[in-house]
């Protein structure tokens, strides 16, 4: 999964006050929601925070005489936390996501301590409960702590979490270290130089280290990487970094796979990044190296492959009042032993903001994507382009007016067979879906 921005107006207000070091609250999880309340507020040291909606994206897509065809999923999400001192605090958060005779709910206890000037920490106990609608009834438990250190020179993290197999979080986001059935710990360490009398500000090594392993003690990912970093006058910075892994896949984690499978990994990946002027700024980001092909083609098992990858975005102000920032991203993955490519995936989108007053602004995004498959995946030929259009008129930040509209056309059509309507790709594009809507908000 890629953990991607909510953008989303009525999720973005405060949204800081449901996060934890866990993230238990991932709104994107929410796909359709017709009807919803949210609540925010703060009262002295106390802080709170409230979901109530429904999500109609569960119901939808099943045949008509599946029961559960047009039913919606009701979610709700409470928090509260109480701030101890200017930056330590304690919290509570309890989510909870009903589809017709299943759930989830997640309970948390998190707390954040500032320790010296230097230190702190992040505390995380978390209970999960489900029934799914096999008749699973799912519980688990997950640990989370955190350490950190920053300061001029030396910067340091260091992070434990332990995560019981039938742990289940249905609104959260669960990355690789997070995932049910882990017991794993990653540390990392920079140390910054600062030369005198140099156009050289900084540089700085690091080192990160990871290893994950499930809850009997089998070994499932390790990494090792090198990294060092330098930083010139005018933002300018160079990256460079070696990353080693040991990857271990196994019959659960992959459909056919009757014994452990072990991939060793290694890559190069190089960043560049300069603010040349106010007007105008620039960063790279290039890989080269191996990696999983994880989608292969039916009755195929995952294999190692060539991984090339590059993301370019570029800054650009003509005028004081419009800001267009413009990227691009291409992945692609090719067979080692020369049959060609796995598939590529390229992303190219710009989004224009234009400020009219210091209250009313306009932003346009627009967005290209195509996935080309190669005969080694089962990844289908995909093409999307979404069109973005918002207006906001704000006359505080707890008072605005938000009017948008959004539009996606993807690589289908719909074909009536004696079966049914079926959906096949094709090399056009067509309109499948848009939305208008308008959002406003006022501190009374």
């Amino acid at each position: 999964e890629v953990r991607f921005t909510e953008l989303r107006p009525f999720f973005l207000e405060n949204a800081d006050f449901f996060g934890t070091e866990t993230p238990l609250v991932f709104t994107r999880r929410i796909l359709d929601p017709e009807l919803g309340v949210r609540l925010t507020g703060k009262q002295g040291d106390w802080g709170i925070g409230t979901m109530l909606m429904d999500d109609e994206a569960p119901g939808q897509g099943r045949s008509a005489d599946d029961p559960l065809s047009g039913k919606s999923a009701d979610i709700g999400i409470f928090r509260v936390f109480r701030e101890i001192s200017e930056q330590s605090r304690v919290g509570f958060l309890y989510t909870d996501r009903n589809f017709a005779n299943s759930f989830n709910e997640v309970a948390s206890l998190d707390a954040h301590f500032k320790l010296t000037d230097n230190w702190s920490t992040d505390l995380q106990y978390i209970e999960s409960d489900s029934l799914r609608l096999n008749g699973d009834n799912p519980a688990g438990t997950q640990r989370n702590i955190r350490l950190d250190r920053r300061g001029r020179d030396l910067t340091a993290h260091i992070h434990i979490i332990d995560t019981t197999p039938g742990f289940r979080t249905d609104l959260g986001y669960l990355s690789r270290t997070y995932r049910p059935d882990t017991d794993g710990a990653h540390v990392n360490a920079t140390y910054t130089f600062w030369p005198e009398n140099s156009s050289l500000i900084s540089w700085a090594p690091r080192l990160t280290l990871n290893h994950l392993d499930d809850q009997t003690g089998t070994r499932i990912y390790t990494q090792v990487q090198p990294r060092i970093s330098w930083t010139w006058e005018g933002d300018t910075e160079f990256r460079v970094h070696y990353t080693k892994e040991k990857e271990r896949l196994r019959p659960q984690d992959f459909r056919g796979i009757v014994a452990n499978r072990d991939y060793e990994l290694d890559a190069w990946a190089v960043h560049f990044e300069s603010q040349a002027s106010s007007k105008i700024g620039f960063s790279s980001d290039v890989e080269i190296g191996t990696a999983i092909n994880l989608v292969p083609a039916l009755g195929m098992l995952p294999e190692l492959a060539d991984l090339r990858s590059a993301q370019i975005d570029l800054l650009w102000r003509p005028i004081d009042r419009l800001r267009i920032d413009t990227s691009y991203l291409l992945t692609e993955l090719t067979d080692r032993g020369g049959t060609g490519k796995i598939f590529s995936n390229e992303i190219i989108r710009s989004r224009w903001n234009y400020q009219f007053t210091k209250e009313l602004s306009l932003r346009f995004i627009a967005q290209r994507e195509e996935t080309d498959p190669g005969v080694l995946t089962s990844l289908e030929r995909e093409k999307s382009l979404n069109f973005d259009v918002l207006v906001r008129y704000v006359l505080n930040p707890w008072s605005a007016l938000y009017v948008g509209y959004n539009t996606n056309s993807s690589n289908f059509n719909l074909i009536d067979t004696e079966d049914g309507t079926e959906l096949i790709r094709t090399d056009d594009l067509r309109r499948d879906g848009e939305q208008f809507f308008v959002k406003f908000s006022y501190l009374l």
